[in-house]
């Protein structure tokens, strides 16, 4: 389907237009390593657990389609709010925040540019009672690259259960530079556009590890899901997980030839495998789309060689993001995507170990709950029950 149909587009997570000068030197002026795509048949032989990946087609372009079509048409008359981010000529931004419905933003994202874009991060929608039989597709995609394993989210109550997130990109739409709460495995399905992400690789724990990334960005915590809780006969919020975020970015500025959506969406009707060759090879370009200076210092002290590696995912694309990895998103069309996550006994043991941390109290953790990985699956149910004890039941404390 032409990126340009009349389909409505959106803006994606927390976007954020940084201000900051332009590095041009050598180590950022290059194409950067890209993330592999491969098929789920390729994935499913040889998994890969432990670095951003690519499982390209996993949808046709017609069941994608639908499902786009599907997902506007049951939640097009809810509302939203649509951030609306205007940068000057000085660098400065402005916000402007807008309640609109989702058929209301047509018109919005369709006008979306570089400069002045428009955007949202729209949660609690997926799941809904309307949506169910859609949300049940969306979660078999999700999870086909992991058959008859367990979801250890689903074992949470439904109150502090992370949920899925719509995210809505107009052109020049850029998320916020953050890694994700919980620790968990992210998924990204993309419904319809392309999405640019940058990746910084984790050094070697012998090299700092994810805390080295956290400290070159000058890293902040956001609290993500908390538990309400009764404590002197009022409620306090007890954190259960929390993510990191940093104002660096890794879009600040882009070379004036850069195309624009239209421009993209002539090239995809003219020669499809030429417009995907040369989105792939010009988002992966920071002489295109460059990094702040700030966040060029800070890509240079975490790893001189490979500063990020680039991800180009179009409709019907599934990427999976790991526990640790930074990452940060930019559209250069207009997109609709469906953010999700789950846990299991491959990322299990980081999920315990992040809620252990954030709710430290004087009991002996649980002997399940030391473990450094799982291996069994059927386990989840256990440990979730175990961990949530301990987290919350402070009475026993």
């Amino acid at each position: 389907m032409m990126i340009m149909s009349s389909r409505i587009y959106y803006a994606i997570l927390c976007c954020i237009w940084m201000d900051g000068l332009v590095t041009t030197d050598a180590f950022m002026a290059s194409r950067q390593a890209a993330v592999p795509r491969i098929t789920l048949d390729e994935f499913l032989a040889a998994p890969i657990r432990d670095k951003p990946i690519i499982i390209r087609d996993i949808v046709s372009p017609e069941d994608i389609e639908s499902l786009a079509d599907d997902l506007l048409s049951t939640l097009g008359k809810e509302q939203i709010q649509m951030q609306h981010k205007i940068k000057d000529d000085d660098g400065k931004t402005i916000t402007e925040i807008y309640d609109v419905s989702l058929f209301e933003s047509v018109e919005y994202m369709m006008d979306s540019e570089h400069d002045d874009s428009f955007f949202a991060f729209v949660e609690g929608l997926l799941p809904s009672s309307t949506t169910a039989k859609l949300h049940k597709k969306l979660i078999d995609i999700r999870e086909a690259p992991y058959p008859q394993q367990e979801d250890w989210f689903d074992y949470f109550p439904e109150n502090i259960r992370p949920s899925d997130a719509i995210i809505l990109a107009g052109e020049g739409a850029v998320s916020t530079l953050h890694r994700d709460p919980f620790e968990w495995t992210g998924t990204s399905l993309c419904l319809e556009g392309v999405k640019i992400w940058r990746f910084i690789p984790t050094p070697a724990t012998a090299d700092g590890g994810v805390a080295k990334v956290d400290k070159e960005l000058q890293s902040y915590r956001l609290d993500s899901i908390a538990w309400e809780q009764e404590e002197n006969q009022q409620s306090v919020p007890l954190v259960l997980s929390a993510g990191w975020q940093s104002d660096m970015t890794l879009y600040d500025s882009i070379d004036e030839d850069f195309p624009t959506a239209f421009e993209w969406a002539s090239m995809e009707e003219e020669n499809n495998t030429v417009f995907r060759n040369e989105i792939i090879s010009q988002g992966s370009d920071s002489s295109r789309l460059r990094p702040s200076s700030v966040a060029s210092d800070a890509l240079k002290s975490i790893d001189e060689t490979t500063p990020f590696v680039t991800a180009t995912q179009f409709a019907g694309d599934l990427l999976l993001i790991p526990a640790h990895c930074w990452h940060q998103t930019y559209a250069p069309v207009p997109s609709i995507a469906v953010a999700s996550q789950r846990c299991g006994i491959s990322d299990g043991a980081k999920v315990v170990q992040h809620v252990i941390d954030l709710t430290t109290n004087d009991r002996t953790i649980p002997d399940i709950l030391q473990q450094i990985e799982y291996k069994e699956e059927g386990i989840g149910k256990q440990v979730v029950a175990e961990l949530l004890g301990f987290a919350i039941d402070r009475s026993a404390a």
